[in-house]
């Protein structure tokens, strides 16, 4: 059901930075980058102080900061600037990509993390997972090996999953930790967030086929309140490392009480990351759409971000904050809003 959200989009283009206006414009309102006008906004994004700081991490060889994955790697870099509003065919963004699938300036930085040759060779997804999932971001062509394999194993995930009855065809409960079973495969969070941002794989076919695997992965996973980690293999060292797991509760219907329960938890980054588990979420994933009618509904009603406990919101803003300055309240309800109707917009339509 198309939302009215026209009071909220107004006040993002009165108040907002300009990587919020420029979003608001292109990802909402449809407007062209080619206009001058946004064209003069993408130059301001780029002088804002938090694009800034990722730009000063990119090395002249184009790789940015020190590793592939994690807080200063090439993942944390690439994506926070999209993030805020930079254009993926900007020469930064670009040069990055180029030097990812370069292996002569690859290979002169840390383009693994621990456990990814692990997670690569049992294939559910490591290195190769991480660097596919930059391209697919980026605007890289999708007959590059690395993202086509890599597509063609998430739809291999995804074809897996629909042969299970139970998390104990695919996983076993060790003495601290359930982890998968040995070449199982059952999609993950790397899978779902790969086809979401690819096209070349969507057939008739096979776009039927992911809908009933995450039907069928959510009704497995949907009571199961055990986090799924993964064994290496001897010849890997042994010892656990986290996959990329999918959160599978959050296809869960919501009502009120349950946002609220999100809001109070005690860990104070769950909303934060509750919300970005839901945005951008494919149609062919969603199980219903009451998580995003809640939210507009509770933006409709002025409660968002006066709702949010304060411990929330400053986790919030590190993981999805795109106001430069948070010393200004209207900074921080720029941010909400925004972070709500991104996640919203795409679900709900505009009237």
């Amino acid at each position: 059901m198309a939302q009215n959200f026209r009071k909220q989009i107004d006040f993002l283009l009165e108040n907002a930075c300009p990587g919020i206006r420029y979003q608001v414009h292109r990802d909402m309102l449809g407007t062209s980058v080619e206009e001058p006008f946004m064209k003069g906004l993408q130059q301001e994004i780029l002088g804002q102080a938090n694009v800034q700081k990722h730009l000063k991490a990119q090395q002249p060889d184009g790789w940015f900061g020190q590793e592939l994955h994690g807080i200063d790697g090439m993942d944390c870099h690439i994506l926070g600037l999209l993030n805020l509003g930079v254009e993926a065919s900007q020469p930064c963004i670009q040069k990055a990509a180029a030097a990812l699938t370069t292996p002569e300036i690859a290979g002169h930085h840390k383009n693994w993390f621990r456990g990814g040759e692990a997670l690569d060779a049992d294939g559910r997804g490591g290195n190769r997972a991480v660097t596919a999932g930059i391209l697919s971001r980026t605007g890289a062509r999708e007959d590059i090996p690395v993202l086509q394999e890599e597509i063609a194993l998430s739809l291999e995930h995804m074809r897996a999953a629909l042969k299970y009855r139970s998390l104990e065809d695919f996983s076993v409960r060790g003495k601290r930790e359930r982890y998968y079973k040995p070449n199982a495969r059952f999609p993950g969070a790397n899978h779902i967030s790969l086809l979401a941002n690819t096209q070349s794989w969507r057939g008739e076919e096979n776009l039927q086929m992911v809908r009933e695997a995450v039907r069928h992965g959510y009704e497995l996973m949907k009571d199961c309140n055990e986090y799924i980690t993964f064994r290496k293999p001897k010849e890997y060292g042994s010892g656990f490392v986290g996959p990329f797991h999918f959160n599978w509760q959050v296809l869960a219907p919501m009502e009120e009480a349950d946002l609220q329960e999100i809001l109070d938890a005690p860990y104070s980054f769950r909303f934060g990351f509750w919300l970005q588990d839901i945005t951008g979420l494919p149609d062919w994933a969603r199980q219903s759409t009451s998580a995003w009618e809640l939210l507009a509904d509770c933006m409709e009603k002025g409660m968002l971000p006066e709702r949010i406990p304060e411990k929330a919101l400053k986790a919030f803003r590190q993981i999805a904050g795109r106001e430069p300055d948070w010393r200004r309240k209207i900074s921080v309800k720029c941010d909400i809003t925004f972070a709500v109707l991104k996640a919203c917009v795409p679900v709900l339509g505009l009237e």
